[in-house]
């Protein structure tokens, strides 16, 4: 009687095995899908030469911008990309010249400058906290599916 609870008859466990592996392969399947549509998203914006951050590869893709902050792979695409724009498209900086006039414009070009630089660094710095809140409600996520007795 023992040997025969030790032995798992197919018409038993099977259909509960069945579902739970179609449901992790349903889920691994929209996550795959969720990667490519992402993936894309980034050719098309760099094809038409749009800007790339995570809210655009999010618009273009039709992904979450929670998704794309936790893909850790799409992340450093996307900060690099990002990282990479901004240098390409910042021109360089001019010297005043003579002509321009006064140090009421010079001083007023730098503190353009300085405020364009400010405003950059402030939204990469709310991006950076998007990313970690993301991850935080990632982490929290995995606790509770695992359950408290960890």
């Amino acid at each position: 009687m023992s040997e025969r609870l030790n032995e798992t008859t197919p018409e038993a466990v099977a259909p509960a095995d069945r579902r739970i592996a179609a449901l992790r392969q349903a889920a691994q399947d929209k996550h795959q899908q969720a990667v490519q549509r992402a993936e894309a998203g980034i050719r098309k914006l760099i094809k038409e030469g749009e800007e790339i951050n995570f809210r655009a590869v999010a618009r273009a893709a039709g992904v979450s911008l929670d998704f794309l902050y936790a893909h850790t792979d799409l992340r450093k695409r996307i900060e690099t990309l990002r990282g990479q724009q901004r240098t390409a498209d910042r021109p360089a900086p001019q010297a005043p010249s003579a002509d321009d006039g006064t140090v009421i414009h010079t001083l007023t070009e730098a503190l353009r400058r300085e405020r364009t630089t400010h405003r950059d660094r402030v939204q990469e710095l709310e991006q950076r906290l998007a990313a970690a809140h993301g991850e935080i409600l990632r982490l929290q996520r995995v606790i509770q599916s695992n359950g408290p007795g960890l």
